[in-house]
């Protein structure tokens, strides 16, 4: 029977998320068969068992690799992203650590859950291409644009979930040529490996529809290259949830499709698995945005447009006297109102 190939990293600390994200994929995909490489360095001899012990349940096959800590002591994760480790990085190591008889296979983030059967990614031709990706919302600014090597119309992709043509990888020696600009950029990259994998195959990554990252605390993507069939896809039938960015559903603040994640959690049986508590000020962020997402969800659909205009209008002109005594305060509104003008944003 064909065996399918799927990497993650992880460490210690994560072995509760992985154990969820590789449960939900084993779970909705049980008429096939994978061999996990899992790539960490000194994970637990508990957690390598407990990871091993998943996968045997679900006749499923595990290898490990301990990534020498020597290949990974210049990288370098910004201040900025508390829930990283150079773990991150390791997957750039796939093309010297697997047989050249795997060409092909599915990395996926821990902070994943896969909800449906992802075969379809196993069967996409991706002649020409690094990787198969999602589309993302980077970059954030034209410094960041620069660091990715793209032009000003380019597009960004995800790295969370990737097809990753590992035959394409070999063929071109991505391997060397990201090590080389991983030292090359020091402490100016700002997403770690996402940006690395980028400047890569920026001109070589195959789209893939919105379904396969939905972020929880979106009802839909903006994005106008979809058709309405993606949009009903994204929405009703996601086949993988990208807990992305500071939502997690392990902490203390329950987010929106939460459930998931604890579901495949109890499946996996990892035992006595933990929450993690937040500060006052980060669960006061969360909550904001949980509140504008319920907002923009199940009550802005329903307000008239009159009246949402009407709304909008009386609190540009109440929020226009606090903003002129503020240092360039008045310039950003103004550029703000006028741009609205043009529909531009």
């Amino acid at each position: 029977m064909k065996i399918y190939h799927i990497t993650c990293s992880t460490d210690s600390n994560y072995v509760q998320h992985c154990m969820a994200m590789l449960c939900s994929l084993f779970e909705n995909n049980k008429d096939y068969i994978f061999n996990v490489h899992l790539l960490h360095h000194g994970l637990s001899v508990e957690g390598q068992g407990l990871i091993t012990k998943l996968c045997g349940s679900y006749k499923n096959i595990i290898t490990f690799y301990d990534i020498d800590e020597k290949l990974t002591a210049e990288f370098r994760i910004s201040e900025d992203h508390p829930n990283l480790s150079v773990a991150t990085y390791y997957r750039l190591l796939l093309p010297s650590l697997l047989n050249d008889d795997i060409d092909r296979l599915l990395y996926l983030d821990c902070d994943v859950i896969v909800l449906d059967n992802i075969m379809e990614l196993y069967n996409l031709d991706l002649d020409g291409y690094g990787v198969a990706a999602v589309r993302d919302a980077t970059p954030a600014n034209n410094y960041h644009r620069l660091i990715m090597g793209l032009e000003l119309n380019d597009i960004a992709f995800c790295a969370g979930v990737l097809m990753i043509n590992l035959a394409y990888w070999r063929k071109h020696n991505c391997q060397q040529n990201m090590l080389e600009y991983i030292n090359k950029m020091g402490d100016r990259l700002v997403l770690e490996d996402q940006d690395v994998l980028n400047h890569e195959f920026h001109k070589h990554w195959f789209q893939l529809a919105h379904k396969y990252s939905k972020f929880p605390m979106a009802l839909a993507v903006i994005d106008q290259t979809q058709k309405k069939a993606d949009i009903l896809e994204y929405v009703f039938f996601p086949s993988i949830l990208h807990y992305a960015s500071f939502t997690k559903p392990w902490l203390n603040i329950s987010i929106p499709d939460g459930d998931y994640y604890w579901k495949y959690v109890e499946l996996s049986g990892f035992p006595n698995p933990k929450k993690t508590i937040i500060s006052k000020a980060e669960a006061r962020q969360l909550q904001r945005m949980k509140l504008r997402f319920y907002l923009n969800t199940y009550v802005r659909p329903f307000i008239p447009d009159f009246i949402e205009l009407f709304l909008k209008d009386v609190a540009n002109i109440l929020v226009l006297p606090l903003l002129v005594f503020r240092k360039d305060g008045f310039k950003k509104y103004r550029l703000k109102r006028w741009l609205s003008k043009y529909g531009v944003i």
